[in-house]
């Protein structure tokens, strides 16, 4: 359904060469939320890849699980609202994820309140992956690529007169007997604009065809209110957003989240000077975080735990963007500063804590300048080059189990005697090239140079523990100080072929990744002997070893008549060590999804399928299990009330009640749940879903 919406409509629109970039807006508060997303293209050698939530089933709780829908994305799952951005077989922080612009310093040390957590689906704008090899403009560390995703912001008015506008929506599906519900009200005329707005989101534990997940439910509110002031070709903006999660379910990691809350603020600015196009933005972000492994799932006794974190981080970027060499040449300056610091408690022993981490530093500072150009009519290039400095520390760690003499206080006594100050100086290079054959066939080769910093679970974990940013292998693990940068060598080739019935899109890649981290067999004694008084006797420790990754994919579709089109996406990732014969862990077998869509000038339905293969390259070192192959029956519709702004949409997902297991699923770690402990979490059984909106 909305691979049509989207992709069809800019079919029969346009005849889309791979040297253009397509951006779609979602309805603003001022648009009809029935009619199709306007759409501009504008000749650049880019080629994102846009979905629009505005036609997205409601059961799409988790923000992150939309990436499901775009060539060669897709979702880490361990909970409801704990997704982890993937693209071609890497994820978590080597996938640049931008909310509103802004690269939000998550507090959770295993990634349930990744950044897509912040931008509840009901306020979504659009979500966007730039294909392929990430353009150096677009963030600090893309060596996994970058997902830009925003939120529904007003547009200023069209003269003096104020007007107000707004949108309401409210739905319910019974998979969870779960709902959403969102508001935003604005007042804007040619000079200023203001808005407010609200979402609300809860639901209880998730069924599947055997039974419940348990915990799976979730219960979450955001806020935001935000201004705008524009004069003359300058442009103002100020944003804040609170965003409070109340308990939520993440069965596939130690702990569940009690709460993550959260206070976002921004400023922006964009204008025209000395023939120059500039932007600026400066934002925050401030999060207290707490987990606990007892109040929302059975423990051991004795071993109830309960971990406080708190994040905080600030983030800043000045770009000029001028013509230059008959071509356009964008140059900037970034940089995020991020600070983590989480400790274990005990509600059993007032007298017991642990530090996980003490003030860790990561602090990014970047330089970047890129060149796009068109010429000789057929021929389009982008050339860019970045240089970050990654400057990270930590404080020194303590733990009261510490205070006797044993292993973890050798652990203790290391980490702190070390030289946890570490800085790296990484450079990035991009270069691209694209011919238009004829008017519906283009080419494209990409080649570049990526590279990330070690995360500061990787360098600065002390003690075999699982706060491994959401791996979920049950592993526990212990880190580096000493980690090398990855550095990853990236080739692309890609093909896009467009008629006024027909389009297909390619594109396969080869990267080569030198120092890849990754967990391996820990070889010190101390560090077996505190592991395995923990319960497991094989830990892993992050190394630097080498890895390749490689695989195609692809959109495709076709326009059968006026009123049906097949559209659909398909993607495939492999990855392996090179340093000896195993795979990577958690990587998305070859799958597809196909929609057939039938449109009338107010109704719409579609008939999706979606195919996963069986996953058997599997990580022998992270334990992973093989998983099988699955294929589901979806079914949507949506009408439009003529002149009214009302918009209906229902549907319901996995029509025949297949009990599936994404491989990308985290392993269940609840006792109480009808998913025994060490199988893979199920997704959804049937589901049915309603949901209206209003817009004026």
């Amino acid at each position: 359904m909305l691979l049509y919406e989207v992709i069809c409509f800019m079919r029969r629109r346009y005849v889309l060469p791979l040297t253009t970039l397509c951006i779609a807006t979602a309805p603003s508060a001022q648009e009809n939320a029935g009619q199709l997303p306007s759409i501009t293209v504008t000749a650049m050698p880019l080629t994102p890849f846009q979905l629009l939530p505005e036609w997205t089933p409601l059961s799409e709780t988790n923000t992150a699980s939309l990436l499901r829908r775009i060539p060669g994305a897709n979702v880490n799952f361990n909970g409801t609202l704990a997704g982890i951005a993937q693209y071609r077989g890497l994820f978590g922080s080597r996938v640049n994820v931008l909310v509103d612009g802004m690269a939000i310093g998550n507090a959770c040390s295993n990634n349930m309140d990744a950044p897509l957590h912040y931008l509840p689906r009901t306020t979504l704008a659009n979500i966007e992956v730039f294909r392929g090899i990430a353009p150096v403009s677009s963030g600090i560390e893309t060596i996994g690529g970058t997902v830009v995703a925003d939120t529904v912001t007003p547009a200023f008015g069209e003269s003096d007169e104020a007007e107000l506008h707004g949108n309401i929506s409210l739905g319910g599906q019974s998979v969870d007997e779960g709902y959403a519900a969102s508001g935003l009200l604005s007042a804007a005329n040619q000079r200023h604009r203001l808005y407010a707005g609200a979402s609300r989101e809860r639901g209880g534990d998730r069924s599947f065809g055997d039974g419940t997940i348990h915990p799976s439910e979730y219960n979450r509110t955001a806020a935001e209110v935000g201004y705008g002031l524009k004069l003359g070709a300058h442009e103002l903006s100020a944003d804040y957003r609170r965003n409070d999660t109340g308990k939520t379910g993440t069965p596939a990691l130690p702990m569940d989240d009690i709460y993550s809350d959260a206070n976002i603020g921004r400023l922006g600015y964009a204008g025209r000077g000395a023939g120059i196009d500039w932007t600026a933005k400066l934002y925050g972000t401030g999060i207290d975080h707490r987990m606990s492994n007892y109040e929302m799932r059975q423990v051991m006794p004795g071993r109830s735990r309960y971990t406080d974190a708190d994040a905080e981080s600030y983030g800043y970027a000045l770009t000029g963007a001028a013509a230059l060499f008959g071509g356009r040449m964008t140059a900037g300056v970034d940089g995020h500063l991020a600070e983590n610091t989480s400790t274990v408690y005990s509600p059993l022993a007032p007298m017991f804590y642990m530090d996980g981490f003490n003030d860790a530093e990561r602090d990014r500072y970047g330089f970047f300048a890129e060149w796009n150009a068109l010429f000789a009519q057929r021929w389009s290039a982008q050339l860019g080059a970045r240089y970050n400095r990654v400057a990270m520390d930590s404080s020194v760690v303590d733990s009261s189990m510490a205070a006797a003499p044993g292993g973890l206080r050798i652990l203790r006594d290391r980490f702190n005697a070390a030289d946890r100050d570490q800085a790296d100086d990484n450079v990035d290079l991009v270069a691209k090239l694209g011919y238009d054959v004829t008017e519906q066939l283009a080419l494209e080769v990409g080649f570049g140079r990526k590279t990330r910093s070690p995360s500061y679970q990787e360098r600065y974990l002390w003690s075999p523990m699982e706060a491994t940013a959401g791996l979920a292998d049950g592993n526990l693990y212990v880190g580096e100080v000493g980690l090398d940068p990855e550095v990853a060598y990236q080739l692309e080739l890609g093909v896009e072929w467009a008629t006024a019935r027909y389009y297909f899109s390619p594109r396969a890649f080869y990267h080569y990744v030198t120092d890849y981290i990754q967990g391996t067999p820990a070889t010190d004694p101390v560090v077996i002997v505190v592991a395995t008084a923990n319960g497991d006797p094989t830990p892993l420790q992050f190394s630097n070893v080498d890895a390749r990754l490689y695989g195609v994919d692809a959109a495709f579709g076709v326009s059968l008549t006026e009123r049906w089109a097949v559209d659909g996406i398909l993607s495939y990732a492999r990855g392996e060590r090179v340093d000896i014969d195993d795979n990577l862990f958690r990587i998305a077998p070859l799958n597809a999804v196909v929609d057939v869509s039938y449109r009338r000038e107010r109704w719409s339905a579609v008939v999706e399928g979606v195919i996963y293969a069986a996953q058997e390259e599997v990580s022998i070192t992270n334990g992973e299990e093989e998983s099988p192959g699955y294929a589901l029956l979806n079914l949507y519709g949506q009408y439009t009330f003529p002149k009214q702004g009302l918009t209906f949409s229902a549907g319901v997902e996995n029509v025949l009640g297949k009990t599936y297991r994404p491989h990308l699923n985290g392993i269940n770690r609840v006792l109480n749940s009808d998913v025994a402990i060490g199988e893979r979490i199920p997704a959804d059984g049937i589901n049915g879903f309603v949901q209206a909106r209003f817009t004026w």
